[in-house]
């Protein structure tokens, strides 16, 4: 019997507050797994992080590519949704390089990823999706709350 293809699961939430109230991250790592075992995979590290979806460096995500690169096998790397990768265009583009380079594959259970260019201009068009829905959401909070 041939080992299971290892993977790695990668769950984010935008702030602090929200791994506090709610269930955010342990949904994201329910699916994730739901969607290993469809796949056969075998999680071996869950990592976690409560940062903007705008940044890049980030505590979990550092830690999640220094594990890739230490066992320098490669891992699947799971996110729940695009929008959890990432939430800003640029973020999203040098996250993607950033795994590919710690040899990972990124899959999910609500995108389906490739190499060739339909693929790619779906996933870009996602990730501006989630740039457009922070940002919307940043307009929201400051009308809503009033100006500074």
């Amino acid at each position: 019997m041939s080992e299971l293809k290892k993977a790695v699961i990668y769950c984010r939430v935008s702030t602090s507050a929200q791994t506090k109230r709610g269930d955010g991250l342990g949904s994201q790592k329910t699916r994730c797994l739901e969607y290993a075992r469809a796949k056969g995979y075998r999680v071996v590290e869950t990592f976690l992080d409560d940062a903007s979806g705008g940044l890049i460096d980030r505590p979990g995500m550092k830690a999640m590519l220094s594990f890739m690169k230490e066992s320098a096998t490669g891992h699947v790397v799971l996110i729940d949704d695009i929008s959890r990768l990432a939430r800003g265009v640029k973020a999203h583009i040098e996250l993607r390089a950033a795994i590919s380079l710690a040899g990972g594959v990124l899959e999910s259970p609500t995108v389906e990823f490739g190499d060739d260019a339909d693929s790619e201009l779906q996933e870009y068009i996602l990730a501006t999706v989630a740039q457009h829905q922070r940002r919307k959401n940043a307009e929201q909070t400051k009308t809503v709350c009033g100006p500074e």
